[in-house]
């Protein structure tokens, strides 16, 4: 055989497997899409109920309906230590409406399965329970179920606001009503921006002061629904309030934790601050739980090589804003907790890895490498210590040394986190 026939052979030899790779990815997502997932099982002594209230503020306008004047409704998903009835089962992951998200997050909500049940009645021992209320942003409230549902099974009332207008695609009410997304909901976090670094930081702190008024409205309802007649009468303890959120969320939180006495404690899970709290700090226990950023680590021009950035300018201000911001924050905590989960992406605080998810999931975009229910065990005891300790007054050593039992886990300030390291460009996902 000639050298020229020779080496057409090794091209075909290599496109046939090459082809063969592929299908075996594709058949691999086919099947992975298919398959039922069970949620971890929660670890705590309660078994979890699940129930859902919606609320509207008349004194405020609706900033993002495509017909302005409307006051402001929110919905907000309770999950909660319950006595549920012998016969009574768990519900939907994605109850009633909110099944329209799983198509655009590239996965089927039946082959989900949750432990929580609907409208079971509020456990007894323990009573007042104390309350966390959440924050998210851009991924639907159930999206974060089995963390929801592990807090739950140790004692805690979770309420996850959903912010109207700002779920991906949807937003549902409890009496079965759907807002679609619009844009303006998320200030432009979604894209890489064009615009003057000091005009997006406006934009998202006008965003982010409308989440914190949400989640003032959703802390005034539960306060009510504590001391009326039904389900949650005589349950839910407002002394003991913490406040967490994620993303954009953590900000709201952060805000919201800033000017309510309520608030016990602030957990801020892998989110920028745009609000005067990254200049101020918050006067209250703090915890930060970051993600892998390496467009905070990396020089400016490998973000802007690899997309992450419009310009290095841009980069600079955004590094300089955003990683002062959370050191202000953890400097100002009393005390304040800085944590970094190695191997997260942003969308790791959610479900979503453990999700059967299709191949070209948005999700997948802003996972990292850490297996999920892994990550799951790790925030959920971080976040449990933290509140124990500073919500029920509990024993909490873990919180003083969390990689003695998780290595996933560097204790530092922000700014030892996220100090650039010319040349170096780690692994991680870029988030919204």
């Amino acid at each position: 055989m000639s050298p020229v026939s020779s080496s057409q052979g090794r091209s075909w030899r290599a496109r046939v497997l090459s082809v063969v790779a592929t299908l075996r990815q594709q058949v691999h997502a086919w099947s992975q899409a298919r398959r039922a997932v069970e949620l971890p099982t929660p670890t705590g002594p309660f078994t979890v109920g699940r129930s859902a209230v919606d609320l509207v503020d008349l004194a405020r306008p609706e900033p993002f309906a495509p017909q302005p004047g409307r006051g402001r409704e929110l919905s907000a998903w309770l999950w909660y230590p319950a006595v549920p009835e012998p016969d009574a089962g768990p519900g939907a992951y994605l109850p009633g409406a909110w099944w329209r998200s799983a198509p655009f997050w590239g996965f089927r909500a039946k082959r989900v399965r949750a432990h929580a049940v609907p409208e079971a009645r509020v456990a007894g021992v323990g009573a007042p329970h104390p309350v966390l209320v959440f924050s998210p942003a851009g991924f639907p409230p159930p999206f974060y179920t089995a963390l929801f549902e592990e807090l739950a099974s140790h004692g805690y009332v979770v309420a996850a606001v959903s912010h109207t207008y700002e779920m991906l695609p949807v937003s549902v009410f409890a009496d079965g009503r759907v807002r679609w997304f619009r844009p303006a909901s998320v200030g432009g976090a979604l894209q890489v921006s064009h615009a003057p670094y000091a005009d997006d930081v406006r934009s998202r702190a006008e965003v982010v002061e409308v989440k914190a008024e949400d989640l003032r409205n959703v802390v005034d309802r539960l306060a009510r629904l504590g001391v009326e007649s039904g389900r949650f009468s005589g349950a839910l303890d407002l002394e003991r309030l913490g406040v967490l959120g994620h993303s954009m969320g953590g900000n709201a939180a952060a805000e919201h934790c800033a000017r309510d006495a309520r608030c016990r404690a602030v957990a801020i899970l892998d989110g920028g601050l745009w609000t005067a709290v990254a200049r101020s700090g918050v006067a209250r226990p703090v915890l930060e739980v970051f993600g892998e950023h390496p467009e905070y680590v990396q020089p400016c021009g490998e973000s802007v090589r690899r997309g992450m950035f419009n310009s290095e300018e841009y980069c600079r201000a955004d590094q300089r804003h955003v990683v002062r911001g959370w050191q202000r924050v953890f400097r100002e905590g009393r005390p304040g907790y800085s944590l970094q989960i190695h191997g997260a992406g942003h969308a790791s605080f959610t479900d979503c890895a453990m999700l059967p998810l299709r191949g070209w999931s948005p999700a997948r975009m802003a996972l990292g490498t850490i297996d999920g229910r892994r990550m799951l065990r790790v925030l959920a005891e971080c976040l449990r210590a933290f509140f124990d300790r500073h919500v029920k007054d509990l024993p909490a050593p873990l919180l003083d040394d969390p990689a003695r039992v998780f290595p996933e886990v560097e204790s530092a300030p922000p700014e030892v986190l996220f100090a650039v390291r010319p040349g170096e460009a780690p692994p991680g996902q870029l988030s919204p």
